[in-house]
């Protein structure tokens, strides 16, 4: 008698088993889905971010360059000037505008020397970030690649389910002989 009420039960505890062996393998997806969808808000928000950088550093490129345009306008106008007092006053006013030109030169120099710098720190941030980018888009590989491998063991769950419920059923149910 409790033999036979135990296998009259079996059936009912293996599929009670596969269903929450089911939950507990679909609770594991939906948290690896969630863990991918958070690497994939923190990469789109890298990306944004390195996208702001970008225009930042192509306004400044542009801004420097129309620096630099002016600077050389500015020094053609000193030499025209140093050029016309040499010819109106060679000896008045030629140390002097040449002291304020070769200042002037120092000073851009000095400048394009920062600009210089700058641009070599932001391009290193920039690297930096390329590198971090990397980084994030290999773990987020690891993550889809470890979701396809559970939804790969979930499939084999659900068909080896499927093919216990048809021999459950037909244990249970017989073939018609009872």
């Amino acid at each position: 008698m409790f033999v036979y009420t135990v296998t009259e039960m079996l059936p009912f505890l293996a599929l009670g088993a596969l269903g929450a062996a089911t939950l507990v393998a679909a609770l594991a997806a939906l948290r690896s889905s969630r863990s991918a969808e958070r690497l994939g808000e923190s990469r789109l928000e890298l990306l944004r971010d390195q996208h702001e950088r970008l225009e930042l550093l192509r306004e400044e490129r542009r801004t420097l360059a129309e620096e630099l345009e002016l600077e050389r306008r500015e020094r053609l106008e000193a030499q025209r000037r140093v050029e016309r007092l040499t010819r109106e006053h060679p000896h008045l006013e030629l140390e002097r505008e040449l002291q304020r030109v070769t200042e002037e030169m120092e000073l851009e120099r000095e400048g394009r020397l920062h600009n210089h710098r700058e641009r070599q720190r932001l391009a290193e941030e920039l690297e930096e970030e390329r590198l971090a980018h990397s980084e994030d888009q290999r773990e987020a590989q690891r993550e889809v690649e470890c979701l396809e491998r559970e939804v790969q063991k979930l499939e084999e769950l659900w068909e080896a389910s499927e093919t216990s419920k048809k021999g459950l059923w037909a244990t249970f149910f017989g073939d018609g002989s009872r």
